[in-house]
């Protein structure tokens, strides 16, 4: 009697041990599927300083960099972009240093605009004409399935390009500040911006900005690769 008892406890511990490791396998591979970026715009994918940024925040550089890496891509090779997104270079692939582009161009442009508005910054009317040249130059040399796919606002991002004319303005001014550094050092990859960085907090939300898949949002590409991290 005891062993046909012990017998059934073990099966339904086996049962139970088998179901949780179930359960984990589809959670993980819930979490690995790519994110429909235009339908999860305000999912929060990195926190600066207290401050949510959402997918919509970033549209500006999804945008910018898909663009950037695409012109180099169609020289690779015009038929088939998608085999340069996926070279492996550097130690990783392309795409994921677009993705790192994306995320690190954001945070520093957020870091940089706060300071703007901490220090009450404004753009002069030669910056101000400075900026709408290049508002005019971006749209124009977005492909036509950026256009056509973009799920923002064009004063989304508008705003996002505004915020940007007034990040580098800072940017400059505290260059001018530093001893020995230059407006080049506080670029988002820049020696002098890494230590300026190391006093802000940046919290990247990795449940969604992992499954976020740099190269298929504005653009498509249907095998573009995608790395956990």
């Amino acid at each position: 009697m005891k062993s046909k008892l012990w017998f059934a406890v073990r099966l339904i511990l086996c049962v139970g041990l088998a179901a949780a490791i179930l359960a984990y396998g589809v959670h993980s591979l819930h979490l690995r599927e790519p994110i429909d970026y235009a339908s999860n715009l305000d999912l929060v994918a990195v926190t600066v300083d207290g401050t949510d940024l959402t997918l919509r925040d970033l549209y500006f550089y999804v945008l910018y960099e898909e663009k950037t890496v695409e012109s180099i891509a169609e020289v690779y090779d015009k038929d088939q972009t998608r085999l340069f997104w996926n070279i492996h270079t550097n130690s990783s692939f392309v795409q994921e240093e677009a993705k790192d582009n994306v995320m690190g161009m954001a945070v520093h442009d957020w870091i940089m605009y706060q300071k703007a508005v901490e220090e009450h910054l404004v753009l002069s009317s030669e910056e101000k004409e400075k900026l709408e040249s290049r508002r005019t130059d971006f749209w124009a040399d977005l492909y036509d399935v950026q256009h056509d796919t973009m799920p923002v606002a064009y004063e989304d991002v508008n705003r996002t390009m505004m915020q940007v004319a007034l990040a580098q303005k800072a940017q400059a001014k505290l260059a001018q500040a530093a001893d020995g550094a230059s407006f080049a050092g506080y670029n988002w990859d820049g020696e002098d911006y890494k230590h300026e960085l190391s006093s802000h907090s940046v919290q990247i939300n990795k449940k969604v900005w992992n499954r976020i898949i740099i190269g298929n949002v504005s653009l498509r590409h249907d095998t573009l690769i995608t790395i956990d991290k």
